[in-house]
């Protein structure tokens, strides 16, 4: 099965904001939390059941930036339209027969029945390959394999 790199990028693109979106009504239905919290309670257990909530909403606030950032990143890489016949930043390849686009840690996706993974330029897997070209072998889980370069 072909993969088209800009459907990648849109699926990826649509999962993070899906991602975001969740987190908000999450930080939404934890700030409601305290409210009400607010209103119902007094004394020891009033304080340790906010503090509970308010470090459940600095968590998601957290996830919220995290996953901000990686859209961004996802954007930024999207945005690089030039092609090379070595793999860099905005690659998709296939290596022992799994697919990586290199953009953003965001994980495992699955675009058209196909799963790929999402990796950061920073990860060691990226750093193997970066620079390679078709056919270029490198060791990936024990033992070499041909980098293939897709787009």
């Amino acid at each position: 099965m072909s993969l088209n790199k800009e459907e990648v990028f849109k699926q990826a693109v649509s999962i993070l904001k899906t991602r975001i979106q969740e987190l908000k009504e999450e930080r939404k239905a934890i700030s409601d939390g305290i409210l009400e919290d607010d209103k119902s309670s007094a004394g020891d257990k009033f304080e340790t059941g906010r503090e509970m909530l308010t470090q459940d909403l600095r968590q998601v606030e957290s996830q919220i930036t995290s996953n901000s950032n990686l859209l961004d990143e996802i954007y930024r890489v999207q945005s690089v339209k030039s092609q090379s016949s070595n793999v860099r930043e905005g690659s998709l390849i296939r290596l022992a027969g799994e697919y990586f686009l290199i953009a953003a840690a965001v994980g495992k996706i699955t675009v058209n029945e196909q799963g790929l993974y999402l990796i950061s330029a920073a990860s060691p897997l990226a750093q193997s390959v970066m620079g390679k070209g078709s056919g270029d072998k490198v060791l990936f889980k024990g033992k070499e394999s041909p980098v293939e370069l897709i787009a």
